[in-house]
């Protein structure tokens, strides 16, 4: 998986190579204006923009329009800082006769500040939004800014962006046509909310499990669910937007505290799934501190600079991680099943998170899409992990229900004892006696078992019988009982079974199935097959002679024979003479 996933991210780093290499027919051009028609496609402007860093936090727009901008590649994160501000200029023409709308947006929903000013009659008009700004001032509420242009058609229309921040952050702007804006938001929400209410609704089933075994492990995927759903919420605007759109301060706070809390969470959790104090007490221990530390660390956002506070989160979340992949690896190598599949999903997170953190860094040019993916993977960590506490658990729960059934059922074969099969034989054949419900009961026998224990020892015997089982049950339905009666025999109830055609076909393709070699066996191993049968329906014996007279037929049948399959024949009935019934 690591190489497969390794791959996939070269491949897509060429791919976003080829699309900055070449962009589109529309890529912006850092002087030249942009022309808008209501054929065009939606523009990302990814080659260069004219730019201004401003030291400080005071220019107006007007002041900014005359400042010296310079051509600088959008690929890169802006330097941006909390003393300093980023202007970005565009020159935007609308066609003559243009009708459309079009809208800018800046897929970033952990951006600060941001204004658009647009120029109209020599005047300047605002649109706001970011992070430190309560959604109810947002021009366009949504995920992350987004502003409407008003254009006139036929002139050019100057536009400023106004951009604020307390790191360096890469700034993508799309130009979109308003009504393609319309579907690109729908599929957005459609796709996060379809992933989100997969979270929840396996959140809800660990709890369910959680009532039903009473195993800690799955109250806590249940909160591990809960805290991977805020932080994904909270990393794609979705909390901002809908819970705390009046809360700006803590909105802006929220993408760096959850993640904190989250990796902190999932170091806690992996340590108690995982169990690695037995051969590793020092990673152990290791992995407990970390996530102590991975919580505490949100309190450096009270006593530190934000700018300071940010890289301590960050740096506890990229080790935060690579620990969660590194224990993940460590439980699968032990051979636990969560391991296994947990290490599917912690791999590409963990690649995904260096990228990002080389991308903000300045070491990779910025991809935006790289988010949704990033989504994805953690996101894809919660089915996983539900996955295989269900085998675990579905595995302790197995041997429990064995052991809870041992009375009535074969510690072997785990098929029903002789006593509690004799009572589903009674019960059905009253029904078939009463209201002539179709009833077949057959006794099975392994002809050679006997001459596969002795030249091949009782362990190869034993498998044989269990791979008997499984043969048995594929003409078993599962309401049907089924019992070992003896040390190779088999008693099948079959009801539902009206005419002895269908019982045969039922048999043949039994008969058929033993006869074919047990694949994993040291010598090519056989089984033979031999069925005695009788419909109770039309022959109605009693049960305990039933299973005589069935195991008579079965004794009479030749280890060698062609007929493997045998009825129990109604006994002949003798017609009284006429004079022996007048006389009586």
């Amino acid at each position: 998986m690591p190489y497969l996933f390794l791959r996939l991210l070269v491949a897509l780093a060429l791919w976003a190579g080829a699309g900055w290499a070449h962009g589109f027919v529309a890529d912006a051009r850092a002087t030249n204006p942009l022309f808008l028609t209501d054929n065009s496609e939606p523009w990302p402007l990814r080659d260069s923009s004219m730019q201004w860093l401003e030291p400080g936090r005071n220019a107006t727009a007007a002041q900014a329009w005359a400042a010296p901008f310079e051509a600088a590649h959008m690929a890169h994160a802006a330097p941006l800082n909390a003393n300093n501000t980023l202007w970005i200029k565009l020159t935007l023409v609308r066609a003559t006769g243009s009708t459309g709308r079009w809208t800018l947006n800046i897929p970033q929903p952990y951006l600060d500040h941001v204004v658009l000013f647009e120029r109209q009659d020599g005047a300047w008009y605002p649109q706001t939004a970011g992070d430190k700004h309560a959604q109810r001032h947002w021009n366009v509420r949504g995920l992350y800014p987004e502003f409407e242009l008003y254009l006139p058609p036929g002139q050019p229309t100057e536009v400023l962006l106004q951009i604020r921040n307390f790191k360096p952050l890469a700034i993508p702007l799309r130009m979109v046509p308003a009504n393609l804006r319309e579907g690109q938001r729908l599929a957005e929400g459609i796709g996060l909310g379809v992933m989100f209410g997969l979270i929840l609704t396996l959140a809800v089933v660990s709890l369910m499990r959680y009532a039903e075994f009473r195993n800690v492990s799955d109250l806590g995927a249940a909160l591990y669910s809960v805290m991977i759903a805020l932080t994904l919420a909270q990393f794609n605007g979705i909390l901002n937007s809908l819970l705390w759109p009046g809360a700006p301060l803590w909105a802006d706070y929220a993408s760096s505290v959850l993640p904190s809390l989250a990796i902190g969470g999932v170091l806690l959790y992996g340590r108690h799934l995982y169990a690695l104090s037995n051969h590793y007490p020092r990673f152990d221990k290791l992995l407990g501190v970390l996530g102590v530390a991975a919580i505490a660390s949100i309190a450096c956002y009270l006593f530190l600079d934000r700018t300071l506070a940010d890289k301590v989160s960050g740096i506890v979340i990229l080790l935060g991680t690579a620990c969660s992949l590194l224990a993940t690896a460590l439980n699968w190598r032990t051979g636990s099943p969560l391991g296994a599949w947990l290490l599917w999903t912690y791999t590409p997170k963990f690649a995904l998170v260096i990228w990002m953190t080389l991308e903000a860094g300045g070491s990779l040019p910025a991809f935006w899409p790289l988010r949704y993916l990033l989504t994805l993977t953690v996101a894809a960590s919660v089915p996983a992990l539900v996955y295989a506490l269900g085998r675990a658990t579905h595995d302790r729960k197995e041997v429990v229900a064995r052991a809870e059934h041992l009375p009535t059922q074969d510690a072997l074969t785990g098929l029903l004892t002789a006593d509690a099969f004799q009572t589903h034989l009674t019960e059905a054949y009253e029904r078939a006696v009463t209201h002539r419900e179709p009833l077949a009961l057959v006794l099975v026998n392994i002809a050679n078992l006997d001459h596969i224990r002795h030249n091949m020892g009782d362990p190869a015997a034993e498998q044989c019988l269990l791979r008997a089982v499984i043969k048995l049950h594929r003409v078993l339905r599962d309401l049907d009982p089924a019992a070992r009666v003896g040390s190779a025999r088999f008693a099948l109830l079959l009801e539902g079974v009206a005419s002895r055609q269908m019982l045969t076909e039922r048999l043949v393709k039994l008969v058929a199935s033993g006869l074919i070699p047990l694949q994993g066996m040291p010598t090519e191993v056989t089984l033979q097959f031999q069925a005695a049968c009788v419909l109770l329906h039309e022959n109605p014996v009693e049960p305990a002679q039933a299973l005589n007279e069935l195991a008579g037929v079965l004794a009479g049948i030749s280890p060698r024979t062609r007929r493997p399959i045998r009825f129990l024949e109604p006994v002949p009935t003798q017609l009284a003479s006429l004079h022996s019934s007048l006389s009586s």
